[in-house]
Order: structure tokens, then sequence, then C-alpha cells
């Protein structure tokens, strides 16, 4: 009978610790996401040079790929494997530069 109180009191006393932690935890979550933030954005001049950086990657993007579209049709011509790999991976690599020039707006510009 002394063993089974002790293992209820043992119980109670996780219960109890889990809940303060819980309690805890929760409380400071609540306090945290309270938080105001009042900061004015003063990046006028930043912006306008993504905005030529970005202009000029599309262009460069895009001449990559040609010249990758052109690798892969060499390749295709002259039944090089090594070629076509080459010229997709470049075609690829156009294409990609061209997706991360137009996705500006994913990082807020």
């Amino acid at each position: 009978m002394k063993n089974f109180i002790e293992k209820i009191k043992n119980k109670k006393v996780k219960i109890k610790e889990k809940l303060t932690v819980f309690t805890g935890t929760f409380a400071s979550a609540m306090v945290l996401a309270q938080a105001r933030v009042f900061a004015e954005s003063n990046t006028g001049s930043i912006d306008s040079f993504i905005n030529f950086a970005c202009d000029w990657l599309t262009k460069i993007g895009g001449v990559i790929a040609l010249v990758g579209g052109v690798m892969f049709a060499l390749g295709w011509q002259r039944e090089d494997a090594e070629g076509k790999s080459r010229g997709l991976m470049t075609l690829m690599a156009g294409f990609m530069l061209v997706a991360i020039a137009q996705s500006k707006n994913l990082f807020g510009l």
C-alpha cells in the first residue's frame, strides 16, 4: 500500500511539472507573439539597383539557355551523349537564372 501511495504522489508531481512547463511555454509564446515593430523601410536606392540587376540577369539567363539549346541540338546531330548532357545542363542553368531573377517578389523586393 505504501508503494502505491508513493507512485500516485510521483505521478502527481510529474503532471504538475508538465503542466508548469506547458503553461510557461504557452505564456512565453503569447508574450512574444504580441510584439509590434514599427520600422520604416528606406531601401529605395538598393531597390533600383536590384531591379536593374534582375533585368540584366533575365537577359543573361536567356542567352545562356539559348546557348544550351544549341549545344543540345548539336549533341543530337553528332550523336554525342556527353554533348547532349552538357547542353541540357546549360539550358537548365539558363532557365534557373531567369527564374531566380524573376522571383524577386519572394524576397520582398
